[in-house]
């Protein structure tokens, strides 16, 4: 019997690949669920060098390369899209939950399983223990040959019978007499998984005791190749005239960790489907959310861009649908708003304009009237000359005020318009100085002229670039604080600057914010002294913007106020970037007063000429 054991088809090495080669990676994964084995060696894989090199390498290159695009594409979009980063933490929430359940179950059924199975072997030993006692007591048998013979059949008639999973019967004499009988072995493969632990318990029994020790079987006689969980049981039977025999069954739960495998599978598969279909739900339910705020989203900004008229879709019962409503109902409300404040606006310029016509003949008659009382005012006391001169300075600023708001309708209606004429700069720079004249004596305020010592030709309306430097230059005198205002020249090929600088009080960052505004003041005590009508610099942003220029200011506490007027050459041409200018404030910070380029006029890139000064006090070069 045993050396027909000795020739079963797993000791042949022609066999060995063909039964490696059956069990399959997911079974070799899986065998630590079924039974935390003793001693568990896990097998090698194939040796991974024996492939060709030249068609796994450019397979695995170009699978890695697309998992990285698509890595990153995924990342872009969760974190560009509300509804993307939405559904992936749905998703990945809804698979870690599924994987932990499914944890809990495979551990569950695993225990269940492996109680179940040991329970079967278990009652399947106890059975053939008492089928082979009842052989082995009513045996009639003398001579050693009958009593081997006996024990053969025994063996291979618990072997048939036995279980499904039963993978060999032993058993072998305990005793050296005479009459010992050959160790006899179903399956010998697994015979030395029969430790010397069990079988020094199995000898030590008294009683009838059944042993159970979990063991691993291998798949084939290389110890270095896979396994298979498994058990032997044993205990001792009585044959008398032999002795005691120890009886061990060998049992493999190949079949068990099969269906345990396949369940680990199933639940896998099932996580995996749940995660997708939770995530097509969401996917949907978010973009019905998401697709009527893009919507109202998209209509925000076409009334941000201007289309005052744009509307939504009210296609909602819900929550969106009231976000929807809302919407539309603010438009309407803001639509008709602004109406009214352009109604407003335009009755207020009407009425600007209209007043400041009809202001022109009484103020005119005052004007003659004045005049003659100026002639006539030697022959007066004294008294009645002060009121006479207060009279002729108020007229004054009457009349100064009635044309600021006159050219201020001129502007609003669309009436202003150039007179562009082909000049040399330096000339409405010197005549705004001069008319500033009066009032920087007056202030003891020095005026210093840097202006280029050669002619700087550019087409502009004169009369409104004298308007700008004189409002400028007036500005810096009056908040000057007896220190002198520079005015200096920087030109190119393309665009002139006009710099207009005071190192007086300077003014505060929410202050500079407003100082273009119309009627915005300063200090209002100042300019009632010197007769401001917070007019002037709004008129000379005016004038700046429609010869296709701008003005720029920068100014601090205690270190005065900077003010750069940027016309083009050639207004035709357009705004010269800023790229092109000849000089201009380096940072945006409205309290930074540090330049890029520099003064004088650039003739080519690395050259230019000198600028001379002139020191100015009423308007005559000191």
């Amino acid at each position: 019997m045993r050396g027909q054991a000795e020739d079963h088809p797993a000791n042949r090495p022609d066999d060995t690949s063909d039964d490696t080669s059956k069990v399959s990676p997911g079974l070799k994964r899986a065998r630590r669920w079924l039974l935390p084995a003793q001693g568990w060696a896990e097998l090698a894989p194939a040796d991974a060098e024996s492939q060709p090199k030249l068609e796994t390498k450019p397979r695995t290159r170009t699978r890695t390369f697309s998992f990285g695009r698509l890595i990153r594409h995924g990342r872009t979009e969760v974190r560009r899209s509300l509804q993307a980063r939405t559904v992936a933490l749905t998703v990945a929430l809804t698979l870690a939950v599924a994987v932990v359940f499914s944890m809990v179950s495979l551990i569950s059924v695993r225990a269940s399983l492996l109680s179940q199975i040991t329970s079967q072997s278990r009652a399947d030993y106890s059975n053939m223990v008492r089928r082979a006692q009842a052989s082995l007591d009513a045996a009639d048998v003398s001579t050693t040959v009958q009593i081997q013979q006996l024990v053969n059949d025994l063996a291979s008639t618990l072997q048939s019978d036995g279980s499904s999973n039963l993978a060999g019967i032993y058993l072998w004499s305990r005793d050296s007499s005479s009459r010992a009988i050959v160790p006899i072995s179903t399956e010998p493969t697994y015979e030395r998984v029969i430790s010397d632990d069990i079988r020094s318990s199995v000898a030590s029994n008294l009683g009838s005791n059944v042993f159970y020790q979990p063991i691993e079987l291998p798949v084939s006689s290389n110890e270095s190749q896979e396994s298979t969980p498994g058990a032997v049981l044993g205990t001792m039977l009585d044959f008398g005239i032999v002795g005691n025999l120890e009886f061990y069954a060998v049992y493999s739960y190949a079949l068990q960790q099969e269906s345990l495998m396949q369940i680990q599978v199933n639940l896998l598969a099932v996580c995996v489907l749940l995660s997708l279909v939770v995530g097509v739900v969401m996917w949907s339910a978010i973009r019905g959310i998401v697709r009527p705020v893009e919507h109202v989203a998209a209509a925000a900004k076409n009334m941000a861009s201007g289309d005052l008229d744009a509307r939504v879709t009210v296609n909602r019962k819900d929550e969106l649908g009231v976000l929807q409503q809302s919407f539309n109902a603010m438009a309407v409300s803001l639509g008709h708003t602004i109406d009214e404040l352009e109604a407003a606006g335009v009755s207020q310029k009407r009425f600007v304009s209209d007043v400041s016509h009809e202001l022109r003949t009484p103020i005119t008659t005052m004007r003659m009237a004045c005049d003659l009382l100026e002639m006539k005012k030697d022959d007066f006391d004294p008294a009645a000359r002060r009121t006479v001169e207060l009279l002729s300075g108020q007229i004054d600023r009457f009349q100064d005020m009635l044309a600021d708001l006159l050219e201020i309708s001129r502007y609003d209606a669309g009436y202003a318009a150039l007179d562009l004429v082909e000049t040399d700069i330096r000339e409405p720079l010197e005549a705004a100085a001069g008319q500033v004249a009066g009032i920087a004596q007056a202030k003891h305020v020095l005026i210093h002229q840097y202006l280029p010592n050669v002619q700087v030709l550019a087409r502009i309306d004169s009369r409104r670039v004298i308007r700008i430097v004189r409002n400028l230059l007036a500005n810096a005198v009056d908040f000057a604080d007896d220190k002198p205002v520079d005015m200096r020249v920087a030109a190119n090929r393309k665009a002139v600057v006009i710099s207009v600088r005071d190192y007086g009080t300077g003014m505060a960052p929410d202050q500079l914010e407003h100082v273009f505004d119309r009627f915005w003041r300063g200090d209002s005590s100042r300019s009632r002294i010197t007769g401001g009508t917070g007019l002037g610099l709004s008129i000379a942003m005016t004038d700046a913007l429609l010869h296709h220029g701008t003005i720029r200011v920068r100014s601090r506490k205690g270190e005065g106020t900077w003010f750069l007027v940027i016309l083009p050459r050639d207004p035709d041409a357009g705004a010269v970037p800023d790229a092109d200018l000849p000089l201009n404030f380096a940072f945006d910070s409205p309290d930074d007063l540090r330049i890029t380029g520099g003064f004088g006029v650039a003739q080519s890139r690395i050259s230019g000429t000198d600028e001379t000064r002139r020191d100015t006090m009423m308007g005559r070069p000191l």
